[in-house]
């Protein structure tokens, strides 16, 4: 059986979540993929393997797979949380660009971390920080964080969190072996090695929907390089050396 490197785990989650994501709900996707027998039933059962296969992950390598990423429903809700939380940085920023002592207050200064963890942290702070300081709430009740607003927007973050702290224990708790994991992360590795070169088929003239996908410079029979084909090749051994031949009447 085919043992997966974690690099070559974490690429396959990463584009299968997405590949199905951007698939399941996509209507004008599932009329093209129909032709090789792909529907919604078959993408929703592909994303039941998808979380099983990474739950087991999970729980075979909680620190590398804690970072690696949540669960397709829990990553979505912290991108829509922060979606609208840069949406309210960028208009406080634009609307008091002069006042820095109140983008200060409103702790809009400095460059944001987009990673997952710092998307809940940086919209935790900043609405907190609003719900908790009278002379902002009215500040930001002008762009619509209203003081119901902050609480829904919060109540919204400890929900995310919440599943982190039960995912995390589900990772501590359970226990699988690495025979079960990688089969299942097989079945899904060969669906999705299905599923992509279909989606390169039918976008093949749509680069920027395969980009949707997370599938970035590839075309119909081209096959990526693995990481060892990177190598120089081995330089050709060198030619033999020229001889010549000396006239047998020379020096006579």
């Amino acid at each position: 059986m085919r043992i997966f490197l974690k690099a070559e785990m974490k690429e396959l989650f990463d584009e299968a979540s997405a590949g199905i994501a951007n698939s399941k709900d996509n209507p004008m996707v599932l009329e093209k993929v129909a032709m090789f027998g792909y529907t919604r039933d078959s993408l929703v059962a592909a994303e039941t393997d998808y979380t099983t296969a990474e739950s087991l992950y999970l729980q075979k390598a909680p620190k590398v797979g804690l970072k690696l990423s949540l669960s397709i429903q829990v990553r979505k809700k912290i991108d829509d949380i922060y979606e609208l939380y840069m949406l309210y940085v960028n208009m406080l920023r634009r609307d008091h660009r002069e006042d820095t002592g109140l983008l200060h207050e409103l702790l809009l200064l400095g460059e944001r971390d987009h990673t997952v963890i710092g998307k809940i942290k940086d919209s935790k702070a900043f609405y907190k920080n609003c719900f908790d300081h009278l002379k902002l709430l009215p500040i930001v009740a002008k762009i619509g964080l209203t003081t119901e607003m902050l609480q829904l927007q919060m109540s919204k973050i400890a929900e995310v969190e919440n599943d982190k702290n039960y995912r995390a224990i589900l990772v501590k708790d359970a226990e699988k072996t690495t025979e079960d994991r990688n089969k299942v992360i097989l079945k899904l590795y060969n669906w999705w090695m299905n599923y992509k070169s279909a989606l390169i088929y039918v976008f093949k003239d749509d680069p920027q929907q395969l980009e949707a996908f997370k599938i970035k410079g590839y075309s119909i029979g081209y096959v990526p390089r693995k990481s060892g084909d990177n190598e120089e090749e081995p330089p050709a051994p060198p030619e033999p050396p020229e001889t010549t031949t000396t006239p047998a009447n020379q020096g006579t």
